[in-house]
Formats: structure tokens, sequence, C-alpha cells
């Protein structure tokens, strides 16, 4: 993370991500609110994204134009018109990294300035505490400092790994939706827990360290997760009904993002 400090940084749309980005560049990744900025359409977003982060804040994405990292976590089908619209400032060549669900990396290339360096990330909701799961895809021109550059920027947020393009809709479902997998299964564990007489602390710490000691099982262990199961006796949730719960849950989440790229 030494190649953030002291860089100026925009992000283009505050809502919850670009919001999210902003709290852990703050909190864990040495950036000064002096150097950030924040542009949001939304006057009520921007007057509570500067009071709570004290960032400067813009109305029109032109405010971020002379940054040297460009975060594009505006809405998919919005990022061809705000690109379009601060192209011809862009001549210092700056790093974007587009957040922008279904968009391929080529279409956000095809609106900057050759040799301008892009990324391609699906960033998921841990990011905000560094422990995201954020796979990304490296443009043409991302390469020596414009790279070093992205890395200390992924960083900040968690575990990058390299993967092509055409993957990324499915990672989409599997990583950056994943959390709406696993959250409300915390949500049920712990309201449980307490509904049963468990200071909610407890109840908490008993979910989450079952969460993680299994997903150190699953990382560390040869046995596949289904033969890990053998270790428990009991098991009240019907494995075929979980299993096609999720299943359907990725595929509907993969087969929207396909759509949205369709649109665009």
């Amino acid at each position: 993370m030494d190649d953030l400090p002291d860089l100026r940084i925009a992000i283009i749309g505050a809502g919850a991500i670009g919001g999210a980005v902003i709290d852990r560049l703050l909190a864990g990744a040495g950036v000064r609110p002096d150097d950030l900025v924040a542009c949001e359409p939304k006057q009520e977003r921007r007057d509570e994204i500067a009071r709570r982060y004290g960032v400067r804040t813009k109305a029109d994405p032109a405010g971020a134009a002379d940054a040297e990292v460009i975060v594009l976590a505006a809405p998919p089908l919005e990022i061809r018109k705000i690109l379009q619209s601060i192209r011809g400032r862009l001549e210092h060549k700056p790093l974007i990294v587009s957040f922008a669900a279904a968009v391929p990396l080529a279409a956000v290339e095809s609106e900057l300035p050759p040799g301008t360096p892009a990324i391609r990330v699906n960033p998921n909701s841990p990011s905000v505490v560094g422990a995201g799961y954020n796979p990304v895809v490296y443009g043409a021109s991302a390469t020596g400092g414009a790279r070093n550059r992205a890395e200390a920027f992924l960083r900040a947020l968690g575990v990058s790994p390299v993967v092509s393009d055409s993957e990324m809709n499915l990672y989409t479902a599997l990583t950056a939706v994943g959390p709406t997998y696993f959250l409300p299964i915390f949500d049920a564990m712990i309201a449980a827990g307490v509904k049963g007489g468990l200071p909610r602390d407890a109840a908490v710490a008993a979910a989450v360290e079952t969460a993680r000691g299994c997903a150190e099982m699953v990382a560390t262990r040869p046995e596949s997760p289904d033969q890990l199961k053998l270790f428990t006796g009991l098991r009240p949730l019907q494995d075929s009904a979980v299993r096609e719960l999720v299943a359907k849950a990725i595929t509907e989440a993969a087969s929207r993002m396909e759509a949205l790229q369709k649109q665009m």
C-alpha cells in the first residue's frame, strides 16, 4: 500500500460501493481525506459523504478528471456516458478502476484515450474491512508503474486473483453476490442463539467462529466440503435443498449479468 499515499484518488459514484471504498482507503490504506474526491449527483449523499469522511465532493464527474486513480463505481449503464464526458481531460493517463458489473474491460478501454491504463474489478462487501475477494482483469496498458499502483489499491481491499474478462460475470455471481448467500445464515444463527438465551455478542461469536473454522477446513483439508460434513452427526438442514437454493441463486445472478452485458 506504499504507492497509495500522496496519490490523488477520485471515486465516481459514492453509493454503497463507492462509500465502502472511501471508508477503506481512509481507514486502512493511509490515504488522506485531502487526496480524495467523491463525485456523486445526489446532493444528500454528497453532504453525507463530506460530513462522514471529510473528503471533497463534486456533483459532476468532471471533478474527478485530474486524479491519478479514477474509480468507476457508478451504475453500469452510466459508465459510457461518464467516460465520454471526461475523456478529453485524461491526457495524463490516470489509472482507471472499473467496478461496473457486466461492463467488459474492452468497453471501458474503448472510451479512453489510447494507452490509458485500466482494470476491471468485481469487489465484494468484505472489502470494507480489507477482507474482500475481488477478481481483477488487467488491461493491456496497465503495466509498469500503473500495474504497481493498481496492485497497491487492490491490496487495500483484500485479495485480487487475476482472471479473464469472460469469467467475470460468473465471478460476480460467486463472489460479489456471495455475501448475500452467507449473511442471511449468520443473521438466522445469531437470532436463534439470542432467542435461546445467549447474549448477542456470544451468539455473534459462535456464528462467526464456526464459519471461520469451516472456511479453514475447506481451504486446508484434502476432503471435499461434502466429506467434511461427516465430522458432524446432526444435519437438520436438508443438503439437497441448500444445494438447489444456492445453485439457483448463482445461476440467476450470472444470467442477470449476461443480460445486463447484452443490454449495454
